[in-house]
């Protein structure tokens, strides 16, 4: 009797356990889809700008290439993303990084680089 009490607290705490990893996949799952979502309408926003300004303007895709490459490399390294770079508070000159919207130590506005970062 009391080994099956012992055995039904085990099922229960592995039941309880894959009840709680069961919930997680669900979020992570519907994080991932709305990732994905915001991934799609961002890089529709993307081509649509590039269309454009390509149509109202004379840039050409290899002048869009080249931009491509001068940002991506503006943190020292080319691999397909804008980094975290490092920066002077403009109000207390402290190190900060381009990805906060205050400083941590003086609490000023920061401005960022670019209007995708943030």
């Amino acid at each position: 009797m009391i080994w099956e009490f012992h055995q039904q607290a085990k099922i229960h705490r592995a039941n309880e356990s894959a009840r709680k990893a069961g919930n997680k996949v669900d979020r992570v799952d519907a994080e991932i889809h709305e990732m994905q979502r915001h991934l799609d309408r961002l890089s529709l926003a993307c081509q649509s700008m590039w269309e454009l300004v390509r149509e109202k303007t004379e840039l050409t895709e290899e002048e869009l290439d080249l931009k491509i490459l001068e940002v991506d490399s503006r943190d020292g390294r080319v691999d397909g993303k804008i980094s975290r770079q490092i920066t002077d508070c403009p109000h207390c000159g402290r190190k900060t990084n381009t990805r906060r919207s205050h400083c941590l130590m003086c609490g000023g506005e920061l401005s960022r680089p670019h209007p995708f970062e943030g």
